[in-house]
């Protein structure tokens, strides 16, 4: 049973929006600190860049992250990477 939910963490892709106008964005991810990335077993984050989103899913304790674009762009994957690497440093 304790397998069946799963601990896993959202990201907002409102705070990279807010952080873009030099609004207040901490409240998009006051929730994420090394314990919490720690803890999680699946990170959802989805990436708005220029009117197009990208889905990316990722499993920590396996190491496996994956991208969901419906158009795919290197430039996407690259914001991917830069998001993955941010992510391996709070874990």
């Amino acid at each position: 049973m304790a397998d069946k939910f799963q601990r896993y963490l959202y990201v907002s892709p409102l705070y990279r929006v807010y952080k873009s106008f030099n609004q207040d964005y901490q409240i998009f991810i006051q929730h994420i600190n090394p314990v919490s990335v720690k803890e999680s077993k699946l990170i959802v984050q989805p990436i708005i860049f220029e009117k197009h989103w990208v889905l990316l899913i990722g499993k920590l304790r396996e190491k496996v992250w994956k991208m969901y674009d419906s158009l795919p762009n290197p430039e996407h994957k690259n914001i991917c990477h830069t998001v993955v690497s941010a992510i391996h440093i709070l874990s």
